[in-house]
C-alpha cells in the first residue's frame, strides 16, 4: 500500500490533467508517457505483491459459483482489440458440453486468462491466438475436470527455455527483447492454477507457435 497510494495519486491526476483542452501536443506525448510507465509500474507492483503473497504463504482461495459463459466472454471482449491491433485472428472455442455455472475462484481463474492469451498476442506478428475449453472424460457424480487450452502460432520458446519458463523474474530471449513485462506472470499464474486444484503444461515449437494447456 506503501508503494500503490503515491502511485495511484500520480495516475489520477495524469488522468485528470488529460482532460485539459489547452495542453499543447508534446505536453499531451509528455502525459500520454506519464500514464503508461505508471500503469506499467502499478502493474509490476501487483505481481510482486502477489508472488510475495504466494510464498508466504498467504495467498488464498475464494471460491464462488459463477458463470462460466460469461468470464469468457469478458475475457474475449477484452482481449479482442489487442489481437485484432496486430491484424490476428482470435477465436474461443468452447465445447458443447461445457458446463454453464462452476465453482472456483473466478477472478484468479480470469488473471491466468488473461496473462496467457496476453503474452499469446504479444508474441505472435501473423496468424492466430485460439482459446480452448473442454470437459475432460467424466465419471458419474465426480466433479468436473476443465482443461484449458491457449495456442498460439507465435515465435515459439526454444527447449532450453521451457525448464526455466516458470520460475520468478526470468525471461525468454523473445520476453527480453520485447522489453515489457517482468517475468512474474508465469509464475503466478502456475501457482493460481495449482492453488485451483490443476497443473499446467506447456509445448513449443520455434518458429511454429506455443500451447499452454492447465
Amino acid at each position: 500500500h506503501e508503494l500503490r497510494t503515491p502511485l495511484n495519486a500520480i495516475l489520477g491526476f495524469g488522468q485528470l490533467m488529460n482532460r485539459e483542452t489547452s495542453l499543447t501536443q508534446t505536453q499531451q506525448e509528455n502525459l500520454g508517457i506519464i500514464n503508461r510507465s505508471g500503469e506499467h509500474l502499478l502493474s509490476l507492483i501487483n505481481d510482486v505483491l502477489d508472488l510475495a503473497k504466494i510464498e508466504s504463504g498467504k495467498m488464498t482461495l475464494y471460491p464462488t459459483d459463477f458463470d462460466l459463459y460469461a468470464l469468457l466472454d469478458l475475457v474475449e471482449e477484452m482481449l479482442a482489440l489487442r489481437a485484432d491491433s496486430k491484424n490476428l485472428q482470435f477465436f474461443v472455442e468452447r465445447a458443447p458440453d461445457l458446463p454453464k455455472y462452476v465453482n472456483t475462484d473466478d477472478k484468479k481463474l480470469r488473471q491466468v486468462l488473461i496473462n496467457l492469451l496476453g503474452n499469446a498476442i504479444k508474441f505472435t506478428s501473423e496468424g492466430s491466438v485460439i482459446l480452448r475449453v473442454r470437459v475432460e472424460n467424466r465419471q458419474v457424480d465426480s466433479p468436473y475436470t476443465l482443461t484449458f487450452e491457449v495456442e498460439d502460432t507465435g515465435a515459439g520458446i526454444a527447449p532450453t527455455e521451457i525448464d526455466t519458463l516458470f520460475e520468478a523474474f526470468v525471461q525468454t530471449e523473445t520476453g527480453k527483447e520485447s522489453q515489457e513485462g517482468t517475468g512474474l506472470g508465469l509464475p503466478i499464474s502456475k501457482r493460481f492454477i495449482e492453488l485451483m486444484g490443476g497443473e499446467i503444461a506447456v509445448r513449443s515449437q520455434v518458429g511454429k507457435g506455443t500451447v499452454f494447456q492447465f
